[in-house]
């Protein structure tokens, strides 16, 4: 009888904390259908441009494709880092060196930059009405 409680109390636990986790995957996430759309927007721009390019820059357009590719790609690739920093979804095959500590620390200290910055101004203020 104790065991049969103890089972149960635990089971109950386990769904009550899968239940509350619901709702913290969906806030926190964009939907799958907007990384595939952009996958497949820069994919297509990709493929696109040294076509488009060619009229323009003639050979050139070949060393500018390589610099769409090398700026865009990687751009994607950090947006996809980005939406999943932990590798909860087993994304990439090699770790992902990406420290989430340091993008907290770095973001704080930007809010806190410019704190002090009212107390020397470069002329005369008066703040009393």
């Amino acid at each position: 009888d104790h065991a049969l409680r103890d089972l149960l109390f635990r089971k109950m636990c386990d769904l009550r904390g899968t239940f509350a986790g619901i709702g913290d995957q969906l806030d926190g996430r964009i939907p799958l259908a907007y990384a595939h759309f952009v996958q497949v927007l820069v994919d297509s721009f990709l493929l696109i441009a040294p076509f488009a390019l060619y009229s323009e820059l003639g050979i050139w357009s070949i060393p500018a494709v390589g610099l769409l590719t090398l700026f865009y790609a990687g751009l994607l690739d950090l947006a996809k880092i980005l939406l999943d920093p932990l590798d909860n979804d087993e994304f990439y095959d090699a770790p992902v060196n990406f420290d989430i500590g340091v993008l907290i620390r770095e973001s704080n200290a930007g809010s806190t930059r410019w704190k002090y910055s009212a107390e020397m101004l470069p002329f005369a203020t008066n703040f009393e009405s």
